[in-house]
C-alpha cells in the first residue's frame, strides 16, 4: 500500500464532515496529513543515528475549532500518521510525535506548521534478549537506534567485548535492518559476520563482538 493510501485510510475513520466542524471547510484532514508529512520531511536532520525528523508539531489555523472533542481526536490521528511515516522511511524520532492545533489571526486557511525536536519516552518496538543473565535485556524505543557499551547509546550492551559505538539497528519499509559501525570485534548474525547492511527477522540470533542476544519484535 503506498504512503499516501494508508496516510488516508487512516484519516478516513474520522467522522464525516469533520475537516467542515473544525475549520469551516477550510481544511480537509488528509490535506493537513499530507502538510504534516512534508514538514517532517523537510525538517530531516542527520544524527549519528541516522536522518531524524521534528517530533512535535504545532498547527495553526484561521478559524477557531468549533470541537475541541473532534480537534484532541484529529491531533492524535496527524501524530500516528508521522510516527507510521517515520517507521516506514526509517526516520529516528527523539520523543513521541506531538500535534497540537491552534486558532490565530491572519494564519492561512490552509494551515501555518511550526516543528520542534522534543525528548520524551518511547514506546518499545523491539527488545534484545541476552544469551546470558549477566546482562540485561535491551530495549529498543528509537526506531534508529545506536548499540554498544557505552552508556550513552540508545541500546547499552553491557559486555566489554562491545564496542562503544557497536552498531545499528533500525526499521524501515516494514522490514528490520541491522548495520556494524566498524566495530573492533565484528557484529555476526546466526553465524554469519555481516559486512554490510543486512534484514533481520524475528528471533535472530546476533552477536555483538561475542555478547549474544535474541531478537523480539513486537
Amino acid at each position: 500500500m503506498s504512503l499516501a493510501r494508508g496516510l488516508e485510510r487512516r484519516l478516513e475513520r474520522l467522522v464525516d464532515g469533520l475537516a467542515a466542524r473544525l475549520f469551516r471547510g477550510s481544511l480537509h484532514p488528509v490535506e493537513l496529513g499530507t502538510r504534516l508529512v512534508r514538514e517532517a520531511d523537510l525538517g530531516v536532520t542527520e544524527t549519528e543515528a541516522g536522518p531524524a525528523v521534528p517530533n512535535r508539531y504545532v498547527v495553526t489555523v484561521g478559524s477557531p475549532p468549533d470541537d475541541s472533542t473532534a480537534v484532541h481526536e484529529l491531533e492524535s490521528e496527524l501524530a500516528a500518521v508521522v510516527e507510521e511515516t517515520a517507521a516506514e522511511r526509517g526516520w529516528r524520532l527523539e520523543g513521541p510525535v506531538e500535534v497540537a492545533i491552534r486558532s490565530g489571526e491572519g494564519a492561512a486557511a490552509s494551515g501555518e506548521i511550526e516543528s520542534a525536536f522534543g525528548p520524551g519516552d518511547l514506546s518499545m518496538w523491539a527488545t534484545l534478549i541476552p544469551d546470558s543473565s549477566d546482562s540485561g535485556r535491551v530495549l529498543l524505543r528509537h526506531n534508529r537506534a545506536v548499540l554498544g557499551r557505552s552508556a550513552t547509546a540508545d541500546g547499552h550492551i553491557a559486555d566489554d567485548r562491545a564496542s562503544r559505538r557497536h552498531a545499528l539497528i533500525w526499521r524501515q519499509e516494514g522490514s528490520i535492518w541491522l548495520a556494524d559501525l566498524e566495530s573492533s570485534n565484528g557484529t555476526i548474525v546466526n553465524g554469519v559476520r555481516i559486512t554490510s547492511t543486512v534484514e533481520l527477522a524475528n528471533r535472530d540470533h546476533i552477536s555483538f563482538g561475542g555478547a549474544g542476544h535474541r531478537l523480539e519484535s513486537i
